[in-house]
């Protein structure tokens, strides 16, 4: 029995070598990282909304200035036309 003893001894020793944590220490990790992926979560809808909004306006920018080369095309040709009338009376 002797032998007994020691094994249940030991069985003990390896039991409470291995890291166990209370279960309210569990559970405030488990909050805490609970807390840190909301926080995570928000910065990204933070950032996906800003680069939402950066987008719009390059998009607009892209619009203005396709309006612009268009308008500029336009003008040039009206004055190359003038130019041609022009030099056709001289």
């Amino acid at each position: 029995m002797a032998g007994h003893d020691d094994n249940s001894k030991s069985g003990e020793d390896s039991i409470g070598s291995q890291n166990i944590q209370p279960t309210n220490e569990i559970d405030n990790e488990e909050e805490n990282l609970n807390e840190e992926y909301h926080s995570l979560d928000s910065k990204l809808d933070e950032l996906n909304t800003a680069l939402d909004f950066l987008e719009q306006k390059t998009d607009d920018i892209n619009e203005k200035l396709k309006e612009l080369l268009q308008s500029n095309i336009e003008i040039r040709n009206e004055l190359r036309n003038e130019n041609l009338k022009s030099k056709g009376k001289n």
